[in-house]
């Protein structure tokens, strides 16, 4: 139940950030059709590459709890870079459907699970600052 309130409540604010109606998104997902899925990327070794290769999600939003363990990267200006970490914040990944849905103006988030071996990772890299700082912002809508 708290997902689901918590899912509607992101497909409504994403429709006030496009100057739609609130319920624009909300009443194409009445149906309540969603899938839960529960899964946990264990750390691995220096050797590990991607825990998960990149990919785009297929439907609307996916909502990420992380816990801490680095890995879960976004492709962003052509490089991949760390999303990190806010206790208590949850990531927001804009799926296929929802960016067809806005004529792209969301675009559907690349992104992947990866380790230390995995090629083109940038852990500790400058846009890890410039991402958490933009995360740890007040929202002003």
């Amino acid at each position: 139940e708290a997902l689901q309130s918590t899912k509607m409540t992101v497909l409504q604010l994403i429709a006030i950030g496009l100057d739609l109606d609130p319920s624009y998104f909300a009443k194409l997902h009445d149906e309540h059709n969603d899938t839960l899925r529960l899964i946990r990327y264990w750390p691995g070794t220096e050797q590990t590459g991607n825990r998960c290769k990149e990919h785009s999600d297929y439907g609307t939003v996916t909502l990420l709890s992380t816990d801490g363990v680095s890995g879960l990267q976004a492709f962003h200006q052509g490089e991949w870079v760390p999303v990190p970490h806010v206790k208590g914040a949850v990531v927001v990944n804009i799926g296929s459907l929802l960016s067809s849905w806005t004529g792209g103006s969301l675009l559907a988030t690349l992104h992947r699970v990866a380790g230390p071996a995995s090629k083109g990772s940038k852990h500790g890299c400058d846009i890890h600052k410039t991402l958490l700082e933009a995360v740890s912002r007040p929202r002003t809508s």
